[in-house]
């Protein structure tokens, strides 16, 4: 019954104050509740400062509110000192919280004047990233903090929302470069027309800025590269590839695509790398993977295999089963079957050979093997190619590294002709013993 008396008598004040002029709104909502100030983004927030070169800005968003918002107002804001943060913070939560030094910041505005129709207003904070991160060297056990607060002499305070504590988390140096720089290829058969590769770049943090990237090709990478790695990439030539040398990476956009275009009209079935560089950017430094090296695989049309022979220094002939063990399995067309070499009665040591009789004169450019389908033994590690026109005579045209993967494996070798070629397996992944699915060969007639 209480409960039913306060409201209906609340409900007879309103009621009389909408015969009074303007409602006597003063009369219903006390005067220091006309005009309310308060910080928008108010409570703890965590922040990454970065280093660029220039200040980091933090926007505050301080709004005017209450019963009456079309007042005119004033508001200060001002930076919490460590005594209150100590209190206020450290103690409750633990945490060594520093408060930066003054030559940390500056403000646009710290007093800040309201007209009738502005119901709100945005102030930066700039923030010296180089004498921050000297307070955090020198404090390294502190979490250091700007903590801002709003006041005002004339004016009522939201008590919910008149700070702002700014943790600064960490400061990054960010910088530019491609995605990976691992080398992966780009296998097309010879004779393509116009293909196109894309190769990612970007920033290594989340991109608040419009930044202008310039790329070059390093024309002395190609060879560095060879005589690195024991590779034959021949640079692919100018005239085969096109890209843009300049890009934008736009903010908000963290990673980029850029579109090589390849004319493969005139390329030959050997590999050809396009090292892209990343030269130099309009804001940060340029990474360590700054390089990426477009490997270009122009591979030769696979051989029909249907007339082909082989022989081998070495296979199990009877015990891995009907349809394995054998040579002849790595030319069957199923690559669930398998040739192994022996190891009943003792396994053969290597190297194991393999020689395949193609039976007629082609230029050799590429050799595939695929691994046993096995998932525990991917035996093929390391080895040789060779080529020969009599059987007799053999000429190295290439080494191999053979991954453990499922997939066919083609290897690039010197374009050489002949009538037969020979794998030569030197390591194995299981000691003397090697095991192969399937062998392919590639080139032109």
């Amino acid at each position: 019954m209480k409960t039913k008396l306060i409201l209906a008598a609340g409900a007879l004040i309103i009621l009389g104050a909408c015969n009074e002029s303007k409602y006597e709104l003063e009369n219903l909502v006390p005067e220091q509740y006309h005009k309310v100030m308060y910080i928008n983004n108010s409570g703890t927030k965590d922040l990454t400062l970065y280093n660029t070169g220039e200040d980091n800005t933090y926007n505050l968003s301080i709004y005017k509110g209450g019963s009456e918002p079309g007042l005119t107002a004033n508001v200060n804001i001002g930076v919490l000192p460590q005594e209150t943060v100590d209190s206020e913070y450290s103690l409750p939560e633990g945490v060594n919280y520093k408060v930066i030094s003054p030559e940390c910041y500056s403000f646009e505005a710290t007093q800040l004047s309201f007209a009738s129709e502005e119901r709100f207003k945005n102030v930066t904070v700039s923030i010296n990233v180089p004498n921050v991160e000297k307070i955090m060297a020198n404090n390294p056990e502190a979490t250091c903090v700007l903590p801002l607060y709003i006041y005002s002499e004339t004016d009522s305070i939201n008590v919910n929302k008149d700070e702002v504590f700014l943790k600064i988390t960490q400061v990054l140096t960010p910088t530019l470069g491609f995605t990976t720089t691992d080398l992966t290829y780009k296998p097309y058969t010879i004779g393509f027309t116009t293909e196109t590769a894309e190769i990612d770049f970007g920033l290594d943090t989340d991109n608040k800025w419009d930044i202008d990237c310039q790329f070059e090709v390093d024309a002395n990478y190609v060879d560095e590269y060879n005589a690195k790695n024991g590779t034959s990439f021949v640079a692919l030539p100018d005239d085969c590839y096109s890209f843009e040398k300049s890009m934008t990476l736009a903010s908000g956009v963290t990673t980029e695509k850029m579109v090589v275009t390849i004319n493969g009209s005139s390329l030959q079935p050997i590999d050809y790398m396009l090292p892209v560089r990343l030269k130099e950017a309009s804001l940060f430094e340029v990474s360590e993977k700054a390089l990426y090296p477009l490997a270009i695989r122009i591979v030769g049309k696979e051989f029909d295999r249907s007339s082909w022979s082989i022989t081998a220094n070495t296979e199990e002939k009877s015990g891995e089963g009907v349809g394995n063990g054998v040579a002849t399995s790595l030319l069957d067309g199923n690559i669930n079957t398998f040739w192994h070499s022996q190891w009943q009665g003792g396994s053969i040591n290597l190297p194991h050979e393999l020689v395949v009789d193609v039976k007629e004169v082609v230029t050799f450019s590429h050799i595939g093997l695929t691994e046993r389908q096995h998932a525990q033994y991917k035996d093929v590690k390391a080895g040789e190619f060779f080529v020969s026109s009599d059987k007799q005579t053999w000429t190295s045209v290439g080494k191999f590294k053979a991954e453990q993967v499922y997939e066919n494996q083609i290897f690039p070798i010197t374009p050489t002709k002949g009538r037969y070629f020979k794998i030569q397996i030197t390591e194995s992944n299981r000691e003397q013993n090697s095991s192969l699915a399937e062998i392919y060969a590639y080139g032109i007639k």
